[in-house]
Order: structure tokens, then C-alpha cells, then sequence
């Protein structure tokens, strides 16, 4: 089988040779993480970004990772961050931050602030819009991904905390596999 490259997605499959078949392990999570990806896009409120942009402002808000709180990890007042600082924390290139940056920055999410010392470096600061964005959609989908979660917890051999590392762990593996020989 083979995947429709052209297409971007993997949903669609072409069987080609009997070989194809002596992975089809891989060829279920292939289709297993596309199913995700897809129902993914149902989790994300309509509010004209994707899940990557959510978690930017997300990491913008709450830089330690905790949940959307007034608590540890997210201060009243989040402190603005550069975009290498950024990009760090997110684990992701700055080009890919930085195009994200631009589009939250028009969509009037975030802001850019020249530092007043240092002209090269620009502060990302979340905005009272980009805050108020996270706080009622970020709840919302928060809540219904934990209510998916005791969902889950409820049937018979299901624990959703096992499934959540198992999918940190199928991360880092996949990661780890197709970055070797990369810069």
C-alpha cells in the first residue's frame, strides 16, 4: 500500500503489492494517528486557528505547560517571551513559530515589542484578546477532552493515563526514528 503524498493525507490507500503487507502494524497506526488527526480538528473550537497556534498562545500563557489557571505555572500577567524562547519551549523551529507568531499577531492575539534597550530583540506578548481566546475556548475544549478521558476510564481494561504515555512515548520513538541522520 502506499500513501497518496499529493493528497497530504494518509486516509486514502492504494494496495499494490502483497509485500506492502508484511507491515501491517504500521500500516494500522498510519491509519490510527490520520483517524486522530482528523477527529483532532472536532476538539478545537471554530475560532479561526489551528491546535498549532492554540498552543502557541497556550505556551505564551502557561510557559511551565500547567493547566489554564490563575494558579503555578500561569501568572495573571504572563510575562512576554522572545521567539527563540519560544520556539525552545514549544520544541519547534523558529521559522514555524515565527510564521505563527505573524498570523496571531494580525488576527490581534498577540503583539511584537522591541525591546527598549536591545532593539534586536522582540518581545511576544499575549494580548488581552489572545488571553480571553484561551480562557473560554481552551476551558471548553479542556473539559471535553477530560470528560473523553473518564469516558475512557470507565470501560473495562482502559486507563487513559496509560494511553497519554503510551502516546508520549510513541512520540518521542517516531521522533527519534525519522530525525536520525538529520541536522
Amino acid at each position: 500500500m502506499l500513501l497518496n503524498l499529493f493528497e497530504g493525507s494518509v486516509s486514502r490507500w492504494e494496495v499494490i503489492t502483497l509485500k506492502d503487507q508484511q507491515h501491517p502494524r504500521a500500516l494500522e497506526l498510519l491509519r490510527e494517528m490520520d483517524l486522530l488527526r482528523r477527529t483532532w480538528k472536532l476538539a478545537i473550537p471554530n475560532t479561526g486557528i489551528n491546535k498549532s497556534e492554540f498552543f502557541t498562545l497556550y505556551t505564551l500563557r502557561c510557559p511551565n505547560g500547567q493547566a489554564l489557571s490563575w494558579g503555578e505555572g500561569c501568572s495573571q500577567e504572563p510575562a512576554p517571551m522572545t521567539l527563540s524562547t519560544l520556539a525552545k519551549a514549544m520544541k519547534q523551529s523558529m521559522p514555524a513559530v515565527s510564521q505563527r507568531i505573524t498570523k496571531l499577531e494580525e488576527l490581534g492575539y498577540v503583539r511584537r515589542e522591541p525591546d527598549q534597550r536591545d532593539r534586536r530583540t522582540v518581545w511576544i506578548h499575549l494580548t488581552s484578546a489572545g488571553n480571553e481566546l484561551l480562557q473560554t475556548t481552551g476551558s471548553e475544549m479542556l473539559g471535553k477532552l477530560e470528560r473523553v478521558l473518564h469516558r475512557l476510564d470507565t470501560q473495562d481494561g482502559v486507563n487513559a493515563q496509560l494511553l497519554i504515555q503510551a502516546f508520549h512515548c510513541l512520540a518521542l520513538a517516531v521522533e527519534e526514528e525519522f530525525s536520525q541522520g538529520k541536522p
